[in-house]
């Protein structure tokens, strides 16, 4: 996972007008730019993105969401242009001070992809300049959701109803009640095995005696 640092130009670090993340996950292209092209599932994976409403249009969506990292409310419609013969995606907003994001899903030698997401903003010369705390810091976050949840699709999802749970239920709540389920799993996961520890113990000592 990397960050063009360099192009971060809305902290006031250089005279550019973008954000890049990039990741190489191992599956092919063409799954990964199918998967990429479902936005409302793309968007939900980012965990600091808090999606209130979703309304499809002809050729886009409406939707209103809280972003966790700058405490904004943003309500926007997105103009979604798919380029299959390049294996890219734009997202183009109405409203607010990101003007876009693109998605690219690259071809690699070898097993599987590289994904590199861009967010487009106009140039802010003036790291004072209010409209600052409007930039999105969850890129890296989100882009890193993305590779998690296909790992462990690859890894689960021959579980039934993994992707029903993983991919529907989870996806269908607010990030902060996610992360609360995901904490009560693991400690139950816990509790089992601890549980299972103390019963082997006993028997152990059981069929000693």
């Amino acid at each position: 996972m990397s960050e063009d640092a360099a192009t971060r130009s809305l902290a006031g670090v250089a005279q550019e007008d973008r954000a890049r993340a990039e990741a190489h996950i191992p599956i092919g292209a063409d799954a990964m730019f199918e998967f990429v092209s479902d936005i409302e599932r793309l968007l939900r994976l980012n965990p600091h993105l808090d999606i209130e409403t979703w309304q499809h249009l002809p050729d886009g969506i409406r939707f209103a969401a809280l972003n966790e990292t700058t405490g904004r409310r943003i309500e926007t419609v997105v103009r979604v242009a798919t380029m299959r013969a390049t294996h890219s995606i734009v997202l183009s907003y109405t409203d607010g001070l990101k003007q876009a994001t693109t998605l690219v899903v690259e071809r690699v030698d070898g097993d599987g992809c590289r994904l590199i997401v861009t967010e487009h903003y106009p140039v802010i010369a003036d790291a004072q300049d209010p409209r600052v705390a409007e930039v999105d810091r969850s890129l890296i976050p989100w882009v890193t959701a993305i590779r998690r949840h296909l790992l462990e699709r690859k890894r689960w999802g021959w579980l039934p109803g993994w992707h029903w749970w993983a991919g529907r239920f989870m996806l269908g709540m607010p990030p902060r009640q996610r992360r609360i389920v995901r904490m009560i799993v693991w400690v139950s996961v816990l509790e089992f095995v601890v549980f299972l520890f103390v019963a082997a113990i006993f028997w152990l000592e059981r069929e000693g005696g």
